[in-house]
């Protein structure tokens, strides 16, 4: 059987309205006065003159959601040469490579996007090079455009792979704040309809907290797209960013203020 818990009460009586009394007159008797506190269980700092304004308050949660798709995308391209000689593979690796240079400067890549990392080994008496360009594009279009120029012109010693998408660092910083402004100005309006229904304004915020912040990759939470061999769209979509955050926010709740008509 369950232990029985009291029911507590507070309560709160204008030192006003106890003074219109008259000094013969109460509900209970002066030496009941501490019975009955006890019995109401009211704290000792309790206000006495009404509640104070700070307690007119309005809390509400609210979640901001954006999504962005990948704004960079890393392209690898290959060029490998085996000779007997070690002056014609390098000869017949630097050929292609001014090609592939050649061709980003063409559509508009800075230098500072392109690494290039060369590598050579002996198989028995031949000579086995490879060379790797690493192309960071801004421009999806020219990523497409030039990778399909490489794959026309050269032949099959260069291999062009697929478009790797992702995000910058800064980027996905600002995505983070919009997401946290956004949760904020949902709580307002939310605040604020709330308010509007029982003849009330939304004043100040007196608190915003953060409660969760998530992030994923992908168009739903917790589900990973995996294709064998996705399309450009798929892994665009699959590389996409979504930024989820919940507040709570307290405003502070005042009477609504009607406008009086000029005489």
């Amino acid at each position: 059987m369950t232990n029985y818990v009291p029911s507590q009460v507070f309560a709160s009586i204008s030192t006003r309205d106890n003074q219109q009394l008259p000094k013969t007159q109460g509900i209970f008797p002066p030496q009941r006065d501490n019975m009955f506190s006890s019995m109401l269980n009211v704290p000792e700092n309790f206000p006495s003159k009404g509640i104070d304004k700070t307690d007119r308050l309005i809390k509400v949660t609210a979640v901001g959601e954006v999504s962005l798709p990948p704004d960079r995308c890393r392209v690898t391209t290959k060029i490998h040469s085996i000779k007997d000689n070690v002056q014609d593979v390098k000869n017949s690796i630097q050929r292609r490579l001014d090609y592939v240079l050649q061709t980003l400067q063409n559509h508009g890549v800075k230098e500072s996007d392109i690494q290039v990392h060369k590598s050579m080994r002996r198989s028995e008496s031949m000579y086995d090079m490879t060379t790797e360009i690493i192309v960071v594009f801004l421009d999806f279009h020219k990523c497409q455009t030039a990778c399909n120029l490489l794959v026309e012109k050269l032949d099959e010693t260069v291999s062009v792979g697929m478009p790797e998408f992702y995000h910058a660092g800064t980027t996905l910083e600002t995505l983070r704040q919009q997401a946290s402004l956004l949760a904020v100005h949902n709580a307002k309006q939310k605040a604020q309809e709330m308010a509007k229904f029982v003849h009330q304004a939304v004043g100040k915020p007196i608190c915003i907290q953060e409660e969760e912040s998530k992030e994923w990759e992908g168009q739903i939470e917790g589900v990973a797209e995996v294709e064998t061999h996705p399309t450009v769209q798929q892994r665009i979509s699959q590389a996409t960013v979504t930024v989820s955050c919940r507040v709570n926010v307290t405003f502070e709740l005042k009477p609504k203020v009607k406008n009086k008509s000029a005489s």
